[in-house]
Order: C-alpha cells, then sequence, then structure tokens
C-alpha cells in the first residue's frame, strides 16, 4: 500500500502541550484531500504496576476534555531526551510514591493513527515499593489504590477506567502475564 504524499503542512498551534497542523496530502489515487488535521504531541507511557499480592495500581483523576473523573493505569508523556523506560519510572513514582524492581516492555500503540502522530509505550512493572509521597504537577489531583483485576475488569464493564488506549496497555499487560499459552 502506497503512503500518503504531503504536499504542504501549516502549523495552526505549537506550544509546550501539543502541535496542531493543517496538511494538503496527495493520495496514490492522485485525489487531493485539504486540509487534512494532525495532532502531533509527544508519546506517552502507561504503567501496568502490580503488586506482589496480584493487585494492580490505579490512578483517578478528573481529565477535562470529558469532563469525568477516570479511573487509569500510571501514565504520562515523555519529555524530551527522555528514553520511555525512564519516563515510565518516573510517571509511576510521581503520580504514586512507587518505584518498582522489575519492569517489562509490552509494546508499543499508536494512540489514533488517523489523527495523532505519537504512541503510547506500554510497561510492566513488579516488585513495587512505596518510597516517597506523591509529587504531582500543578494542574494534577490525582489519587491512588490497589485494585484486584477481577475489579478493574468490572470497572472497564461500568466504563470507570474508560480509556481505550489504557485499555489495550492492559490487556497487553495481562497477555504477557498470562504467557506464551494465552
Amino acid at each position: 500500500m502506497k503512503p500518503w504524499q504531503t504536499l504542504e503542512s501549516k502549523t495552526l498551534v505549537d506550544d509546550q502541550w501539543l502541535k496542531f497542523t493543517a496538511d494538503r496530502c496527495r493520495l496514490p489515487g492522485g485525489q487531493a484531500i485539504e486540509p487534512y488535521y494532525v495532532v502531533h504531541e509527544r508519546d506517552w507511557v502507561i504503567v501496568f504496576a502490580q503488586a506482589d499480592d496480584g493487585q494492580i495500581l490505579v490512578v483517578r483523576q478528573f481529565r477535562y476534555g470529558a469532563k469525568t473523573v477516570c479511573v487509569e493505569l500510571p501514565a504520562g508523556v515523555i519529555d524530551p531526551e527522555e528514553t520511555p523506560i525512564a519516563a515510565a519510572q518516573r510517571e509511576l513514582l510521581e503520580e504514586t510514591g512507587h518505584t518498582a524492581n522489575r519492569w517489562r516492555f509490552v509494546g508499543r500503540m499508536y494512540a489514533n493513527a488517523a489523527r495523532m502522530s505519537n504512541s503510547a509505550h506500554f510497561f510492566l512493572a513488579q516488585g513495587l515499593d512505596r518510597v516517597a509521597d506523591q509529587d504531582l504537577d500543578e494542574s494534577e489531583t490525582i489519587e491512588f489504590e490497589f485494585v484486584s483485576l477481577a475489579d478493574l475488569h468490572q470497572m472497564i464493564e461500568d466504563n470507570e477506567f474508560s480509556q481505550a488506549v489504557q485499555a489495550a496497555a492492559f490487556y497487553r499487560c495481562l497477555r504477557v502475564l498470562a504467557g506464551p499459552a494465552c
């Protein structure tokens, strides 16, 4: 399959959070699309943090875009010059005060490949230790708790754990935990 050709890209917004462009594109069949809007954000990390007793560490926070409180796995953006694993370790510590002794990269998926250029990197963190208080950004109010896998499945069914990329990270990590027979 041939990719689209970008003929021109006009930046509409470019700040610390995102870049938003209006592109003029040519499809492989010759048709033109204008404008085609693209959101460019930094890549994210999502951490499936599992305690020794099997419980999963989740966070709750208000999400302005959807105007709702979401249950999520600890997550955040990768800072410039930061590796995905370093961002995952930083986000887990900042949001929950926990570190992990064992880390495993589980995969990477696009958040929304149709309109967004970034992807999310998924990590499994085990051997948790609470070593600090939360160190939240000015715009964050985050509560955290440990929940069972059964409770987290129910939160998905009840739409409390409702972000698609978060659910993808959850299920990708469960598959890794289940082993190759899954």
